[in-house]
């Protein structure tokens, strides 16, 4: 029997993410989701990244989970 791993769900428009790999917490915004896994992303808190929009990938980004969420 194969176990396979579910797809991480896809970051829509309006998400709440957080910068992967960052030495500190960095929060923004998908504001819109572009071709090949990329996403524009409006960055609402770190110290390089406050009120700047920037591309990030799938990779670079993971969703924020919900209050009261096990993840």
């Amino acid at each position: 029997m194969t176990r396979t791993t579910p797809p991480r769900p896809s970051p829509r428009a309006g998400d709440v993410v957080v910068l992967r790999g960052s030495e500190e917490y960095v929060e923004g915004e998908v504001i819109a989701v572009l071709a090949e896994g990329r996403y524009k992303v409006r960055w609402t808190t770190g110290l390089g990244y406050r009120d700047r929009v920037t591309t990030a990938t799938a990779d670079e980004i993971r969703k924020k989970p919900s209050p009261g969420s096990p993840n």
